[in-house]
Formats: structure tokens, C-alpha cells, sequence
């Protein structure tokens, strides 16, 4: 069989969205399937050009070339920014040292969600619009040319599966959409409800139109099964770890002061927020609790969204926040297996007040969780008690559950972190979310909808 996957996020970009992609694209071979990926190249995105050594030399890599233009602005607005202005450092001095001191100007949160919301609106059917639009006639090519018996997209970007849709269509050939992320009901979404109510519908269409649809938590295999009633095929294939990633040996040096490690190790993107964590971890500083010092590990790309609420932090409690910038992949995981527990935060903040959210979260499987699981220290998960990943977590790992809305609770259970760490069940399930043998699964659902296709082209 001969697969062409249509992933924007994929080495060298770095960042968790490109693992799924990479290891399929890694191990299906395996399976007897040659993959051909057609990816983006953003070099505006996170790079992690180390991840370049895990792709076999039978995949082919077909890269497009596309930076969105809120990234080009920004750029030529740093660029402008660096310009020194003639006169300006005489005109500085003559007014003298307050005038010297540079005028830092920052819009408010509010006023840059409104603008970011409103741009995002206007997007069709997201910023990798125009991504999706020039790499349709590189996928028509390969299409036309490669002799492929199927297509894959996985999203998010869902520009990948307006362009893969598209490509099916016009080759006749089975398409087949994997969700990594809901669209228009993901927590994270922004754009007005008049914007929500045509993605919705145009989710709907997609959905009825693939031939195969894969979902990467249980929760989300029964919403989108419902929808299409028997119609389509939906399969569960949840993300995973790769124990090739586990083959070293475990590194990580002990803090020098005897501290206790409470590590996250990636981005709080879209909704997520640490400000919880930092409330319930004050909490605990200021009655003592502990025998060790307590340290906040902060591994990956934060941004600057959190830098008041990080700096505010860092005042009252000097030295036990630790941020440390975007490392490689294979260095996240030795900062996982180092680790005394790991931070898991899964839901989306305030917003799972509100029903239809928290039914959404509780949804909710991150693929970090699998890593965190075959990395060993035990886990603190906030979010739904009663969602997918609590009950993973309790299936398959160790550790604490905290509902990430309730302070009181997360101290409780950072409070706990230092007493007994939760016995691990006795379970032989864990390798089943190997990526390797999720690939074979994999495989095997892209068979099953090849032949469906095939026998309602024939029918």
C-alpha cells in the first residue's frame, strides 16, 4: 500500500504536533506501507532539526514553503524595531536619563485576544490557508504521478484536511482524517459564534465525506461514531511513546540543595494556564510543607503570555520557578525520566465552568501523557477528575489527580507528592501504546478502509 500523508506540522519543525505525524511516518513501513509526506516548512515555527534522524530513507518528504502573514508582520515589525532612528540617541541625551530609558508600551490581554480572535475569524479555514492552497499542486503531482492507493491527513492545522480532501477527491482515492484536536468545539477555539456555527457544519461534511476517520481519545470515537451513525468507519488510536526515545541511558543531575522536581515539560498553549499551579504551589511555600525544598520545572517554549503572573511569582518566592527554553526532543525526555513527579495540566482553565467545555476536556488524552507514563517518576494530572486521561493515568500509571480549576485541591495534592507515591497497577497495557504498535494498528485500519472503498466503487 502506498500512503501519502498530508501532516503541516513535521521535522525539522519541532514542537509536540509533529510526533504523531513523524511516527507514523517512521514506522508503517513496517507494516507494509510506503509513505510520502507532503509537509509545511514555517521557519518562523519551532525547529528541531534532530528529529531529522529518525526518518527512514524510503519515506519522501515533499516540503512547502508558506509563513502565515501575522508571522510576517511580526517579523517585519522586529526588523523595524531594530532600525536605529537618526538623532533619536542625541535627542535621548539632551532630554536626559527618563527620557533615555526606553517607553515599553503592552496591549492588553483583552484588547490582543479581541484582535487575535477577530483575525482568526477571518481565516478560511485557519492561518494554513494559504499553506494548504500552494501545496495543492505539489499533492495533485504526486498524486497524479506516484501511483497511491490512499490519503491521510491529521489536523490540526484543518487546513490539512481541506487540502487532503480535495486531493482524494479529485485522484478517487480514499481519504482518511485523523483528529489529533476537535475544531470548531476544542476548548481552545476563539472566533465568534457566527464562525463556530459554519465550521461546525463544514466539520460535518468532512466527517460524511472521509472514508476513515481516526480519533486519538475514546470520548472522541464515540462523539464522532454518533455523528455518523455507521456511515464511516472511526477508529481509536490514541498517541504514544517510542521507546527507541527510552534506549539511553538515565541521565538528569540531582539538584545541587536535595530539592524535589515537580517538572512540565512543554507548552501551555491555547487556554491552558499555569496561574493555578502558582496559586496552589504558594500555598504549600507558605505553611512549610515538605521536607525538601520544592522546585517548579518549566522545560519548553512558554512564550510570554505568563510573563507577569512567572515574574510576580519569582518576587514573592525567589529561585523555585525553573524555566528552561524549546530543547530537543530526546533532552525533554531525559528532563521526564530526571524528574521527581511530572505536571500534567489537561483541561482548559476557567472554561471548564461552562458544560459543553468540560464535556470536551473530559475528552481530552494529550500525548504527553503516554511519554510521562513509560518515563517512570509519578504524575500530578489537573484536569476532569472523572475525563479519559484520570482514568488513563489510573489504569496504566502513578500519581495524583487534582480538578485544575480548585487551588485548595492541587496544593492537597502537591502536599501529597511528598508523602507514599501511589503503587503502580499491575498492567501489561502500557506497550500497547508503543508507536511502533500503534503503527501496526495503524495499518491495519487503513487496509479495512481501502477495501470498503474499493468494494462501494465496485458496488
Amino acid at each position: 500500500m502506498k500512503l501519502l500523508l498530508v501532516a503541516h506540522h513535521f521535522p525539522p519543525m519541532g514542537g509536540a504536533g509533529v510526533q504523531r505525524a513523524l511516527k507514523f511516518a517512521r514506522y508503517l513501513g513496517d507494516f507494509g506501507v510506503a509513505v510520502t509526506v507532503l509537509a509545511g516548512d514555517d521557519p518562523d515555527y519551532l525547529q528541531d532539526p534532530s528529529l531529522l534522524a529518525e526518518l527512514p530513507a524510503s519515506v519522501v518528504v515533499h516540503r512547502v514553503r508558506h509563513r502565515t502573514l501575522l508571522s510576517r508582520g511580526l517579523a517585519w515589525r522586529r526588523q523595524r524595531s531594530r532600525k536605529p532612528r537618526i538623532g533619536s540617541a542625541a535627542a535621548a541625551v539632551a532630554a536626559g536619563p527618563r527620557a533615555a530609558a526606553p517607553q515599553r508600551h503592552h496591549a492588553s490581554p483583552r484588547w490582543r485576544d479581541a484582535v487575535l480572535a477577530a483575525w482568526q475569524a477571518l481565516q478560511w479555514p485557519d492561518e494554513r490557508g494559504g499553506w494548504s492552497r500552494a501545496a495543492w499542486p505539489v499533492g495533485r503531482a504526486l498524486l497524479r504521478d506516484g501511483g497511491f492507493d490512499l490519503v491521510m491527513s491529521t489536523a490540526p492545522p484543518v487546513s490539512v484536511h481541506a487540502l487532503a480532501r480535495r486531493l482524494a477527491r479529485d485522484a478517487n482515492l480514499p481519504w482518511v482524517a485523523d483528529w489529533r484536536d476537535l475544531w470548531a468545539d476544542n476548548p481552545g477555539y476563539a472566533a465568534p459564534d457566527w464562525r463556530r456555527a459554519i465550521d461546525r457544519a463544514v466539520e460535518r461534511r468532512w466527517l460524511r465525506d472521509a472514508a476513515g476517520v481516526v480519533a486519538v481519545t475514546p470520548s472522541w470515537r464515540s462523539r464522532f461514531a454518533a455523528g455518523l451513525a455507521g456511515h464511516t468507519p472511526v477508529a481509536w488510536i490514541p498517541n504514544g511513546y517510542d521507546e527507541a526515545d527510552f534506549a539511553g541511558p538515565l541521565s538528569g543531575r540531582a539538584p545541587a540543595d536535595g530539592a524535589f522536581r515537580l517538572v512540565h515539560v512543554g507548552s501551555f498553549y491555547g487556554p491552558r494556564d499555569p496561574a493555578p499551579v502558582l496559586e496552589a504551589l504558594g500555598r504549600c511555600l507558605a505553611i512549610g510543607q515538605g521536607r525538601r525544598a520544592l522546585r517548579l520545572r518549566l522545560v519548553g517554549a512558554i512564550g510570554h503570555r505568563f510573563d507577569a503572573a512567572l515574574a510576580a511569582f519569582e518576587a514573592r518566592h525567589p529561585g523555585v520557578v525553573e524555566r528552561i527554553p524549546y530543547v530537543p526532543h530526546a533532552q525533554a525526555v531525559a528532563e521526564m525520566r530526571a524528574a521527581d513527579a511530572l505536571l500534567l495540566l489537561v483541561g482548559a482553565g476557567a472554561g471548564t465552568g461552562r458544560p459543553e467545555v468540560r464535556e470536551v476536556v473530559a475528552g481530552t488524552l494529550p500525548g504527553k501523557l503516554f511519554e510521562y507514563l513509560r518515563s517512570g517518576p509519578p504524575v500530578l494530572l489537573l484536569g476532569d477528575p472523572g475525563g479519559d486521561a484520570a482514568n488513563l493515568l489510573r489504569a496504566h500509571g502513578r500519581g495524583w489527580v487534582a480538578d485544575e480549576t480548585d487551588p485548595a485541591a492541587i496544593a492537597q495534592a502537591m502536599a501529597a507528592m511528598f508523602g507514599p507515591t501511589p503503587a503502580a497497577p499491575d498492567d501489561a497495557q502500557v506497550p500497547r501504546f508503543e508507536r511502533r504498535a500503534l503503527a501496526g494498528e495503524l495499518a491495519g485500519f487503513l487496509r479495512d478502509v481501502q477495501q470498503r472503498f474499493a468494494a462501494r466503487q465496485h458496488g
